[in-house]
């Protein structure tokens, strides 16, 4: 790619926000096909914290020196924030396809330079693009910008994403998410569903996981695997988890006042809960009022809470299992932490991935690995268990394994809680 429309004075490439917004529109008249890319630098905090504010400076401005003056395509580019800029470039007559190929080239150069020179420090970088037309409105072709960009989610690695109408589409229903949320919070709506954890050997439930819904402004479930990713994001998932475990608790004290069987039922934390001060200790609180035993709180974290600041997170969990909770370590095999460092946590319960447990119990070696973990786990006095259970021989397979403990739709559905104290729970 070559940028044959002249720049008289480089200078003026970086100019402010407003700036950038009336020239951009001109500049597109005069372009084959204008490309406006939203770029966003993950990891400044961390990368001030571990070098300092000043390098941090430097690391912004040779970001903007390599997306907008040393690349030759860019037309004029501006930084809406600290860590995002904005950039017009001719894109020719280039397929999105080519676009997105040349530019994650592009960005891969610039973080790999980067983390050489900072190692200590991972930074990635979040691409979003879109074609802006001669008759479009400029600012609705940043906003399109930028949901290509949000679109690309969390993952660690540096990636391009291109606009199209599904991504805006997804964008405005995970925008809906938090006000939703909070009218969910406000009208004390939260829905809380108890999945039942079975014992094949005792032929009974032993547990439970507390699960969480709610409903958007047309009353329609909203999905956890949208709506936790959102609430993670933006901090707010504290309010949930405390809601779950409020609900949890009540339940379970009514239980115990009525002299109704006690058992452990999981409720899942995030590392973000984890993270914030006082959040523990909030918690202890609520269950120490209610006076139910704290062995029949179960604490889930999922792997990812094992991948930053691991001596904090460890402590915390040390802090809830010395208080007398039960942890557990959900989706155990979904690839991002070794034995080692599982090895570290004080948990009771580990809780076997389904993606995991059906690629190894489709083949011999599979089998003899998950039986070898499963004995491993059980000689350092982890309970495990397997979720997701479908079909009895996915549940022969894993009891022949030595899990005895399952949950999954093979047993029940996740139950709102008064359907499950009918069905499971003894009066």
């Amino acid at each position: 790619m070559k940028n044959e429309l002249e720049i008289k004075n480089n200078k003026k490439k970086f100019p402010s926000l407003d700036k950038f917004k009336r020239k951009g529109k001109k500049l597109v008249d005069d372009m084959q096909q204008a490309v406006l890319i939203s770029i966003n630098l993950r990891n400044l905090k961390y990368f001030n914290e571990i070098y300092g504010t000043k390098e941090g400076d430097t690391l912004i401005q040779n970001m903007v020196d390599y997306f907008c003056y040393d690349n030759e395509n860019c037309i004029i580019g501006t930084k809406s924030y600290v860590d995002h800029i904005l950039i017009l470039c001719e894109g020719y007559n280039y397929s999105k396809e080519e676009l997105i190929s040349y530019y994650d080239d592009f960005a891969k150069s610039f973080i790999d330079k980067t983390n050489k020179e900072y190692p200590r420090a991972k930074i990635s970088l979040d691409l979003g693009m879109c074609i802006v037309s001669k008759d479009e409105d400029f600012i609705v072709a940043q906003d399109n910008a930028r949901y290509a960009r949000r679109s690309i989610g969390n993952s660690y690695d540096t990636a391009v994403a291109f606009y199209s109408e599904e991504l805006r589409k997804k964008s405005l229903e995970k925008a809906s998410i938090i006000p939703n949320f909070q009218k969910a919070i406000d009208d004390d709506a939260i829905i809380v569903l108890l999945q039942p954890k079975y014992s094949v050997e005792e032929n009974c439930i032993v547990g439970a996981e507390a699960l969480s819904r709610f409903r958007d402004e047309e009353g329609n479930i909203v999905s956890p695997a949208l709506f936790i990713p959102v609430l993670e994001e933006a901090s707010i998932i504290y309010q949930l988890d405390y809601e779950v475990l409020r609900q949890v608790v009540d339940m379970q004290k009514r239980w115990m006042e009525d002299g109704r069987k006690l058992f452990p039922i999981s409720v899942n934390l995030s590392r973000v809960d984890l993270l914030e001060e006082t959040f523990i200790d909030k918690i202890d609180a609520l269950v120490e009022e209610s006076g139910i035993p704290k062995n029949v709180i179960e604490f889930e974290f999922t792997e990812t809470v094992l991948v930053e600041n691991l001596t904090t997170v460890i402590s915390k969990l040390n802090s809830l299992k010395d208080k007398g909770y039960r942890i557990a370590i959900d989706d155990f095999g979904s690839g991002y932490n070794s034995l080692y460092v599982l090895g570290q946590i004080p948990a009771n319960v580990i809780k076997f991935d389904r993606g995991f447990v059906l690629h190894s119990i489709t083949n011999e070696v599979g089998l003899t690995i998950m039986k070898n973990l499963v004995e491993t786990f059980k000689e350092i006095e982890f309970e495990v268990l397997c979720e997701g259970v479908e079909t009895k021989e996915e549940e022969k397979n894993i009891v022949d394994c030595g899990c005895d403990v399952i949950q999954g739709y093979l047993y029940d559905k996740p139950l709102d809680l008064k359907d499950f104290e009918e069905k499971y729970v003894a009066c």
